[in-house]
């Protein structure tokens, strides 16, 4: 298991998956190795658009112009691709819309002088995620995915539990696959359990999948694996933890009805993470991480359940930390509400940026084939 954790690309599924290299890649974190970063040049092929976010409420943005839209019903409407609210961006998808909208990033800066569509290893639409959305390191070298190890708190009710996402990959007729969770989780407080290894499918149908093919969902108190549609996934209570291709959803919350909260324990050491670092980590360090974890370990946690999550999550498009905040010098594949035409976007600038809005953000854009 532990070769497959370190040679995967996340495009194998359902036996189409690849065997991957052993080079180590760009670094992760809030930024890739963005080449074209510090030459203005890397925007010329662009069409710019200034995108006036207010402190509330959303405005809307068509790429394929590019230029601001007022849809008069932004739920049902496909005018709209991207839709700025605060320091929140979301593509017109899944929670956030009706479209066929889906986004992947961050990408080279330096991909906006390319005329085609990136090689990524997926499109992800809008989504209800949550604590878990950290939960992979991406390497665009290999387009593997890595398991920082973090160790998670669910709690339901009285009842809490320590989880960690072992592995993404298994293998399958000799070939390693993707979405095959292995999960690693034990009960804490007054319910002190052994420690559970279980595998779920979260394959979905792999890339060719359809959004109504079923998430792998876990109830944790039985370890009881179910096969449920999203739309079932929502209303359902009989599960704590949904896995879906790279997403893991928690049942609380815009995730379910159950008021399941998830809190990511090592959450604060993200931004600092490598994708060298990660990858170094071995299953016996992933043991020792998780062994380690108590109830008090959770003490003063914010535990929550899923709100909408997009390709452009704040700490991935907006710098962290920076003061005033300033965009990430990356580059986003996105796919227009109409589900076929795609662009590569970019982010500038934040003119007059406040504690609740990036102010003007300088939007570039450019369509791909």
């Amino acid at each position: 298991m532990n070769r497959l954790r370190h040679c995967l690309l996340e495009l194998g599924v359902a036996g189409l998956a690849l065997a991957c290299s052993n080079s180590s890649g760009n670094p992760a974190g809030p930024g890739p190795a963005d080449s074209g970063a510090d030459d203005p040049s890397v925007y010329d092929s662009t069409t710019v658009l200034e995108v006036p976010v207010p402190d509330s409420g959303r405005v809307f943005v068509q790429l394929a112009k590019p230029a601001l839209v007022t849809p008069s019903q932004p739920a049902d409407s496909r005018e709209w691709d991207l839709a700025f609210e605060g320091y929140d961006v979301f593509s017109n998808s899944g929670p956030s819309g009706s479209g066929q909208g889906a986004a992947f990033g961050q990408l080279d800066v330096s991909d906006l002088r390319e005329a085609t569509v990136p090689e990524v290893p997926f499109l992800s639409p809008d989504k209800a995620g949550g604590a878990f959305v950290d939960w992979y390191a991406y390497d665009g070298s290999s387009h593997a995915l890595y398991s920082r190890f973090h160790v998670y708190g669910i709690e339901r009710g009285n009842l809490l539990w320590k989880v960690q996402i072992a592995s993404y990959y298994s293998e399958q007729d000799n070939a390693p696959v993707s979405g095959r969770y292995r999960i690693r989780y034990a009960a804490l407080g007054d319910n002190v359990g052994e420690t559970q290894d279980v595998q779920v499918d979260g394959t979905a149908g792999g890339i060719t999948g359809t959004a109504s093919a079923p998430s792998g969902c876990l109830d944790l108190e039985s370890g009881t694996v179910s096969q449920l549609t999203p739309v079932a996934a929502r209303i359902s209570q009989d599960w704590d933890l949904c896995f879906r291709r790279d997403s893991i959803s928690v049942n609380g919350e815009v995730g379910g009805p159950r008021g399941v909260g998830a809190a990511d324990l090592q959450a604060s050491e993200t931004s600092g993470e490598t994708l060298a670092g990660i990858r170094a980590q071995s299953e016996a360090d992933a043991l020792t991480r998780f062994e380690a974890v108590s109830a008090s370990s959770f003490e003063g946690a914010q535990f929550r359940g899923d709100h909408v999550v997009s390709a452009f999550e704040t700490g991935v498009w907006v710098v962290p930390e920076s003061s005033p905040k300033e965009p990430a010098r990356a580059a986003w594949l996105v796919k227009a509400a109409a589900g076929e035409q795609k662009f590569l976007v970019a982010f500038s600038a934040f003119r007059e940026p406040t504690t609740s809005s990036p102010g003007t953000v300088v939007l570039h854009v450019k369509p791909v084939k």
